[in-house]
């Protein structure tokens, strides 16, 4: 007996035919959610933040890790945040790219402390802090004796940076000859410090001690910025610990691409130098850590132990656990990469955007993900070059523009991964990682909405099943759906429920004459939640209809549509016969399968559901 059967319900396949898919793929999978293996829709989405600027290409949600309050914050530019290595449960320290110089801002600055007005953030540092330029002038007086020694001395530029200092190079040395143990050395002539942009609020002064073989500089002491000038009658034997920071410089002015690795290790590129920080101090970049490549830099990813190096032509893998003792290897794999914002991170490694397809590098795994979905040529047409990506609940999500229209893709990981599209439009997306929520600008308005988050309300989907090819022309008499038919009553109870509430709110607003008793002094302390009252929270409506539709397609016509509201046979047209059979699903509601038969007894027999 013909029939027909959709039942573990899959996403699309573009690179195989319509009549060659698996029972279970789809020509058309809008809007399905990877769950189950049913059709089930995305949650649709609630508005979060109106942004400034007119044009944002990246958002980041900053924590005021104390007291739970956020921020927004946004750029016109391609900019790329990792929160700050350094043992931080107050101050949200960040460092960024991609906006001018490299930068860092923590809550008290980005949103000046507390306050503040939008854009976001009010104020940053430079990433680094500046050397001194000058060497200092030193004068000896005093002292006596036959004992004396030969002195250099240097001092280094500190920076305040919420509850951290940081401390820069050393200024270029000044010498002063024969100086005996009790004399006094006078240390002046610093360098101005930059009125913005650094905070830089003390020096810290150094001079030289010889040993067997080699000369250190050790601690002699930290004095204001203010301090114009400093005696120096500190014995040897009480000097200080030895100077950490010669060969620290500022990153890069054109460093980008930021990126956190273990052991308290930032990267970051420019050109075709991969750079890195010192362990646990994002403001140090000694140039002797730098490594290059061959090719122009896109972007970089990390997983394990590891930095891939995204370029222009093949990508490299630079490992290590210690910016001194990095080691690079050149993937044998030519998958440039089109798109630095396509670069995201899974369980699995890094993910971005080639012109042959979306590429996955990771611990003993180089390949070519889509393979299995797309041919090369028919990627193209996605315009992988404008991807803007994020893994989601572990789903790569992947939008692009092409013929001027944004559209995205949805991956689930598999051999062959089910592949969905959302019909949504964003152009920056952001996953809040203290709740695992994905954020979007979106393109039609510019604002900033929180996706898969109406707990009321579902996107509608629309699934097409494989166009399925009968030996013979077939009538076929009647069809069911196995849905969750409870999902539409719960809707209507739903809405009743929120009526409810409104009209019992109106009510009691008639009967207290418009006394909502919200006035803070006037009722007893916790009695209601700040700018409370006496009414009842109206929750968020639920959707005005909750539905399933079948569309029944017979050689390319439509044969029949309908509304489904229950699981009982719907007759088909008994004088309709095809060859080819295709059916679609639209809907809200989550449907586990769809049998269609020649008669109603053939299909009670195929017992699906």
């Amino acid at each position: 007996m013909p029939y027909i059967q959709l039942q573990n319900f899959s996403g699309i396949v573009p690179r195989t035919g319509p009549t060659q898919l698996d029972a279970s793929q789809a020509q058309i999978a809008v809007n399905v959610r990877e769950t189950s293996k049913e059709l089930r829709s995305w949650k649709k989405e609630v508005f979060e933040y109106t942004p400034n600027y007119a044009n944002v290409q990246t958002i980041y949600k900053l924590y005021n890790t104390s007291s739970g309050a956020y921020r927004w914050l946004e750029w016109t530019t391609d900019v790329d945040v990792v929160v700050g290595p350094v043992g931080d449960i107050t101050e949200s320290r960040i460092y960024y790219t991609g906006d001018g110089a490299p930068k860092k801002t923590n809550w008290a600055l980005a949103t000046t402390s507390g306050a503040g007005t939008k854009p976001f953030p009010n104020a940053y540092y430079n990433m680094g802090v500046l050397a001194p330029a000058a060497a200092p002038t030193l004068v000896k007086s005093g002292g006596s004796g036959t004992v004396y020694e030969d002195r250099a001395y240097i001092y280094t530029n500190v920076s305040t940076f919420g509850s951290v200092q940081e401390e820069s190079a050393p200024s270029p040395a000044g010498t002063v000859n024969t100086v005996e143990p009790n004399a006094t050395v006078t240390v002046s002539g610093f360098s101005s410090v930059a009125v913005s942009g650094y905070n830089i609020t003390s020096r810290r002064i150094y001079r030289s001690v010889t040993g067997t073989g080699s000369v250190v500089y050790a601690f002699v002491v930290e004095i204001p910025v203010a301090t114009a000038s400093y005696a120096d009658t500190v014995l040897a034997v009480n000097l200080g610990g030895t100077l950490e920071s010669l060969y620290y410089t500022e990153p890069p002015s054109t460093l980008q691409g930021i990126v956190a690795m273990a052991n308290g290790i930032l990267a970051g590129f420019t050109g075709n130098q991969v750079w890195f920080c010192e362990p646990y101090l994002p403001h140090a970049w000694p140039a002797n850590y730098m490594m290059t490549v061959n090719d122009e830099i896109v972007g970089l990813g990390v997983f394990d132990s590891s930095v891939v190096v995204l370029t222009e032509h093949q990508p490299f893998v630079i490992t290590g656990t210690t910016p001194g003792g990095m080691s690079q290897a050149k993937l044998p794999m030519m998958q440039p990469c089109v798109s630095k914002k396509s670069i995201t991170t899974d369980q699995y490694g890094i993910l971005y955007a080639s012109p042959n397809g979306l590429v996955s590098i990771g611990s003993g795994t180089q390949d070519v993900v889509t393979t299995a979905l797309y041919t090369r040529e028919e990627w193209q047409t996605l315009n992988p070059s404008t991807f803007v990506s994020k893994v989601y609940n572990n789903l790569y999500i992947g939008f692009y523009t092409a013929g001027g229209v944004t559209q995205s893709i949805v991956i689930a990981r598999g051999d062959v991964p089910p592949l969905f599209v959302l019909d949504y439009s964003a152009s920056a997306l952001y996953i809040d990682h203290s709740n695992a929520s994905i954020y979007a600008v979106s393109t039609v308005d510019n604002l900033i909405y929180q996706l898969d988050a109406d707990t009321n309300n579902n996107t509608f989907y629309e699934w097409m099943s494989k166009k399925f090819v009968m030996p013979n022309p077939v009538n076929f008499a009647a069809f069911k759906v196995i849905a969750n038919y409870d999902y539409i009553s719960d809707g209507a109870a739903y809405n009743a429920l929120v009526a409810s509430i409104i009209a019992a709110n109106q009510a009691l607003f008639a009967s207290a004459s418009g006394n909502l008793q919200s006035a803070l002094n006037a009722n007893i302390l916790n009695s209601f939640p700040v700018n409370g009252s006496i009414l009842t929270t109206i929750p968020g409506s639920t959707a005005t209809t909750r539905t399933i539709t079948i569309f029944v397609y017979g050689d390319g016509s439509l044969i029949y549509t309908t509304g489904v509201t229950n699981q009982e046979p719907i007759r088909l047209p008994a004088t309709t016969k095809a060859y080819t059979y295709e059916i679609k699903i639209s809907g809200n509601v989550p449907v586990r399968g769809f049998d269609m038969a020649t008669s109603i007894g053939e299909l009670r027999a195929l017992g699906n559901g």
